[in-house]
């Protein structure tokens, strides 16, 4: 058997791949240190999109490609920010900065007199700073850049931007991360300790996730250099990480100590570890990374980072668990046991009157409650379902809305200064809606003039847009103070330079460089709705349905980048859901030989994550317990994270399911009675995977004291789904569920089954004596055949 030869390989060879394995988690956390540098605050745009395309057209055509800075300036109570005085004060400010080779040119109320960059009290002002260089490239350069801005006299001031966001949300991220391990920690080990009651035992899952976590960060890195991921990937690696190498070491050092006391030899107990737990670690490696690859399908590099860093951190896990671990445990041997607490918890049973034997009575607890709930598998079938269901009820009335700087914590400057501009001055005058019109001809002839003003109007009547800005609009018979006809207009802009004013001949060249390109005219639709949020994605359906007759229509900017991510994700989520189902349930097929099994699992699944689903929709959407959490609900659900959480927590519920599997399925083939190999089953891991639960929920929990509403809402809602699936599904719904299906459990069709029974994944040795609860049985001659006894 493979995984049996890979026991007796890691055992033989113990001390080089210690040694190996250890080097090489010492090489990924060098490689690592600078992770944070390489992630992205972006990605959340999907780069075949309609929206994405007006941002290329704006880069090629407008030379609106390069990156921006908004530099907010805050006067005393009473300034007057258009004031001479003040605006002096701004210009000296910025000077350095201007004449900076970084810096293109500066726009503000200096330049334009427009009262659109003064906030409605009048006290502060902001500027545009408009860069030679790209918004990626900025983030590197913002010390620099600050730097050149002089503390204007009488005011403070404060960025805005991709650069300060990104730098802003580069540093929350690292805080974050160092808060939840340290808040984990202890609990964690507290946790490891109740269940090995061992000093030894508890110390090594903790030790492979110390391995694991840098190896991850370490690959991620350099996947980070030809692609990019987002900011939030070495949050949920960390989290991922710690949850999945704790999980995977508590099931193989369980199994280790399980093999010793059987009295085997410490070559038989790594073997045999490495065989059955080993195997079940493999697969639910390999299921997570499944889930986790459902990601890769989206086309916004957000998304996909999460597939790509999620996959790096399973195969780091699975790596350690299947190295490190089992040569470490064959170094150890029954000093695996070693600085016992045995004594201390003996003293608390004797205390409590209780014998010497509770690990003994645990497991015939667990078997207790097995027998129940499939004694009357109805009765406790029935209502679990209505409960999961109706738990799920709040998802149906789900609203996506695409983060911004405003799901940062108060006190961040780029958070600050960005709400500050979006509540203090006119809304949506930084974030236009950009239309990108197309004619036939001259864009500027009487024909087209009217076509661009025809659709300028029916876009300006939609329901929520405040108005359209353009080169036709608001110029004016000087004589009469009427808005000039399409004939003027032409006539304007096709007069020689030298038959007009300097004055009026500057102003028309500055319309043409602002809005005009060749056939194409730029519209900017201004909207007081907030872009990110779902009314303000929802304007856009409704402008591309605009139509006239002559004129093709590009609309982008940040409410139709969210609108397209919308789109794009709904498109998206059927085929990475379709794959991830089918292919675990390929992978439990292959390990248990059926195919009632999977098809089980994936409706179990999909419950416990429905239910979580709806706790993410109830808290974080609706705000409820935002004063115990800490938070304040944007009033929608933060795009992305339902598909996230999905992927990761789908791959999550098949550790438990493979695990206790595993051990039933194990006793069903020694003993062919369905029942007791239940109850076998959930005896011996219940107490595993009660502990393992503990240690996820912990990890998630501890990353629901994030101040980022992005990280937060993953971990509660994870943390919730955990809970679930490893009580309510594995206590209730799986004996009850196995209890019905009887030896259906384990069938599959003729050549299925054979082809299962030819690869051998869900093959035990033969001739073994089993155990059900207490007591020695012998393996039924029955079941030394190769293959699972069929209904």
């Amino acid at each position: 058997m493979l995984f049996s030869r890979w026991g007796a390989f890691a055992y033989r060879f113990r001390r080089p791949i210690v040694l190996v394995t250890v080097v090489f988690a010492i090489a990924s956390a060098v490689v690592g240190a600078g992770v944070t540098s390489a992630l992205s605050a972006g990605g959340w745009v999907d780069p075949t999109s309609e929206s994405a395309g007006v941002s290329t057209r704006l880069a090629t055509e407008f030379g609106a490609g390069r990156g921006s800075l908004v530099v907010l300036f805050e006067g005393q109570p009473g300034t007057d920010a258009r004031s001479p005085g003040a605006q002096q004060a701004i210009g000296a400010s910025l000077a350095r900065l201007a004449a900076d080779s970084r810096v293109e040119d500066l726009v503000g109320f200096a330049q334009t007199g427009d009262d659109r960059f003064v906030s409605d009290d009048l006290r502060s002002a902001y500027v545009v700073v408009r860069l030679t260089i790209t918004d990626e490239q900025s983030v590197d350069e913002m010390d620099a850049l600050r730097g050149l801005i002089d503390p204007p006299a009488g005011m403070t001031y404060k960025l805005a931007g991709v650069g300060p966001f990104t730098r802003d949300q580069a540093h929350q991220s690292e805080k974050e991360l160092i808060q939840a391990e340290t808040v984990s920690a202890p609990f964690v080990l507290l946790i490891l300790l109740a269940v090995f009651a061992s000093v030894v035992a508890a110390g090594l899952p903790l030790l492979v996730a110390a391995l694991t976590i840098p190896t991850a960060l370490g690959g991620i890195f350099l996947v980070a250099q030809v692609t990019d991921l987002s900011i939030y990937v070495q949050n949920v690696a960390t989290m991922l990480g710690l949850a999945l190498a704790i999980d995977y070491s508590l099931f193989m050092v369980s199994r280790f100590r399980e093999e010793l006391r059987r009295g085997r030899t410490v070559a038989e107990a790594v073997e045999r570890t490495v065989a059955t737990s080993g195997k079940a670690v493999a697969f639910s490696g390999l299921a997570v990374a499944i889930g986790l690859s459902g990601l890769l399908l989206f086309r916004p590099t957000a998304l996909r980072s999460f597939g790509i860093g999620g996959s790096l951190v399973v195969a780091s896990s699975v790596f350690f668990a299947l190295t490190f671990l089992p040569a470490v445990l064959g170094m150890l041997g029954p000093r695996v046991n070693a600085l016992s607490l045995g004594g201390l918890f003996g003293v608390i049973r004797r205390r409590l009157g209780r014998p010497a034997t509770a690990a003994t009575e645990r497991r015939s607890r667990w078997a207790a409650v097995a027998h129940l709930v499939m004694a009357r598998p109805f009765a406790f079938l029935v209502p679990t379902l209505i409960f999961l269901l109706v738990a799920g009820t709040p998802f149906l009335r789900l609203s996506q809305g695409i983060p911004n700087a405003s799901t940062l914590p108060p006190g961040l400057e780029s958070r600050d200064a960005a709400v500050a501009l979006a509540t203090d001055f006119k809304p949506g005058e930084t974030t236009p809606i950009t239309i990108l019109a197309t004619v036939d001809g001259d864009p500027t002839s009487p024909a087209n003039i009217g076509r661009i003003g025809q659709l300028a109007a029916a876009v300006d009547a939609i329901d929520g847009i405040d108005r359209v800005e353009g080169p036709f609009n608001g110029l004016r018979d000087p004589q009469t103070g009427a808005p000039l006809s399409a004939d003027q207009l032409a006539t304007f802009f096709a007069a020689p330079g030298n038959q007009l004013p300097a004055e009026l001949a500057a102003a028309r060249d500055q319309l043409r460089n602002a809005y005009l390109r060749g056939a194409t005219v730029r519209l900017d639709a201004i909207s007081p709705i907030d872009a990110v949020s779902p009314a303000g994605t929802a304007l856009i359906p409704r402008i591309r349905a605009t139509v006239v007759d002559g004129v093709t229509t590009q609309v982008g900017g940040l409410a139709a980048e969210g609108a397209d991510f919308m789109t794009s994700q709904a498109t998206t989520i059927p085929y990475a859901v379709g794959v991830t189902l089918l292919a675990s349930a390929l992978i439990l097929y292959l390990l248990f030989g059926s195919v009632v099994i999977p098809a089980k699992a994936v409706v179990m699944t999909l419950l416990s994550i429905t239910a979580s689903f709806g706790a993410l929709v109830w808290i974080f959407q609706d705000g409820n317990l935002s004063n115990v959490l800490g938070f304040t609900s944007p009033g929608f659900t933060i795009a992305g994270n339902p598909i996230i959480m999905f992927s990761v927590l789908f791959g999550l519920s098949m550790d438990y399911e493979v695990l206790l599997l595993s051990r039933i399925q194990e006793a069903y083939r020694r003993t062919g009675d369905n029942t007791a190999s239940v109850a076998e089953g959930l005896s011996r891991t219940a107490g595993v995977i009660t502990g393992a639960a503990l240690i996820m929920v912990t990890v998630f929990s501890a990353f629901a004291l994030a101040e980022s509403i992005t990280i937060k809402s993953i971990g509660v809602g994870m943390a919730i789904a955990v809970l679930i699936d490893a009580t309510i599904i594995r206590v209730l719904l799986v004996p009850a569920t196995m209890r019905l299906m009887g030896r259906w459990n384990w069938w599959a069709p003729g050549p299925l089954g054979r082809l299962a029974d030819r690869l051998g994944f869900s093959h035990v040795e033969e001739g073994e004596a089993g155990e059900i609860g207490d007591v020695t049985v012998p393996v039924p001659a029955a079941d030394a055949s190769a293959g699972l006894a069929r209904p």
